[in-house]
């Protein structure tokens, strides 16, 4: 079990604020660079907190750049805060850090509205822009999810294969696909990676929620599922990225809870084999999550077959 956590956004006992934005009537150059500055600072002040705790997994809030992806910002941001974001992407390379993004559900590649799949260009575009700036290279990912099926799974599926394969090679090196609970279980994604070759990013919780609907009839288990999605990984992409989370027992199925159970994670990372890969935690409690499951695991190892007193996320890029 060779498993990198890391935890989403922003942390909740120390670093900075990244992700301060305004409405829209109040973005003007101005008031954008004040926001970017200012969230700029807060993202380094958060990997020098990461180092302290030994985290070198992280994903940035898509608000890092506020409206980064709007016509209502006319900044040439990358141009006017060059030196910050490269400052920034020196010390996560010096640190072995690894930074990912991850838009949001309205970054849709297999929209059949062509200007639905444009905006989702300009959201990628941009949040390539960000780590092209800081001078992070094909490992650092930006995670989507397949969007909709619009009443017909595989021409959706064929427009998200279209649409990533015309993407800039400078976009499209960045761009992974994730499972996801309702639309795209892992056999979706999976046939979508046969048809443009994009890597495949295994959710453990959206797997449990939306296993595909042959599982538990003679179809593969969820070790076979995940070693599919990781094999779909090639040596550039870095290690393999996952994502984790638990249950939230009080919500909805496919909630994230605040805290990771160990005993599942455990078993999760048993499934992963011998493969080095980069875990996510989608938990409510963020860092507060990641400290208490590496403590949790610490304390499980010799129940686990493992050297007591080592835990699992330990390890640089």
């Amino acid at each position: 079990m060779i498993v990198r956590l890391g935890y989403a956004c922003i942390p909740l006992d120390g670093g900075g604020q990244s992700g301060r934005t305004c409405r829209l009537a109040g973005a003007t150059p101005d008031r954008l660079r004040e926001l970017i500055a200012g969230n700029l600072d807060g993202l380094a002040a958060t990997l020098r907190y990461n180092r302290g705790l030994d985290v070198r997994l992280f994903r940035i809030t898509g608000q890092l750049i506020p409206f980064a992806s709007h016509p209502v910002n006319t900044l040439r941001w990358w141009e006017e805060f060059a030196a910050p974001l490269a400052a920034i992407g020196a010390y996560a390379r010096a640190e072995g850090m690894r930074l990912s993004f991850h838009p949001g559900q309205y970054t849709a590649l297999s929209s059949p509205r062509p200007e639905v799949v444009a905006a989702a260009g300009r959201d990628l575009t941009a949040a390539a822009r960000v780590l092209e700036a800081m001078g992070l290279g094909q490992a650092h990912k930006i995670v989507v999810h397949g969007g909709g099926t619009y009443g017909d799974p595989p021409a959706a599926m064929a427009r998200f294969a279209a649409v990533y394969r015309a993407l800039p090679d400078r976009v499209a090196r960045h761009v992974v696909l994730e499972n996801d609970e309702r639309a795209y279980a892992a056999a979706d994604v999976l046939a979508v990676h046969e048809r443009c070759g994009v890597p495949i990013v295994f959710d453990a919780l959206h797997d449990a929620v939306n296993p595909g609907p042959a599982a538990g009839s003679g179809a593969p288990g969820r070790a076979a599922r995940l070693a599919a999605c990781l094999r779909t990984w090639r040596e550039a992409d870095g290690r393999p990225k996952t994502h984790f989370s638990s249950q939230d027992e009080r919500k909805q199925r496919g909630a994230h809870a605040e805290y990771v159970d160990a005993a599942s994670f455990s078993a999760f990372a048993a499934d992963t084999g011998a493969v080095a890969v980069d875990c996510m935690l989608e938990a409510k409690a963020k860092e507060r999550a990641l400290l208490r499951l590496r403590a949790d695991l610490a304390a499980r190892a010799p129940l686990d077959g493992t050297a007591a007193g080592t835990p699992l996320p330990a390890g640089r890029a």
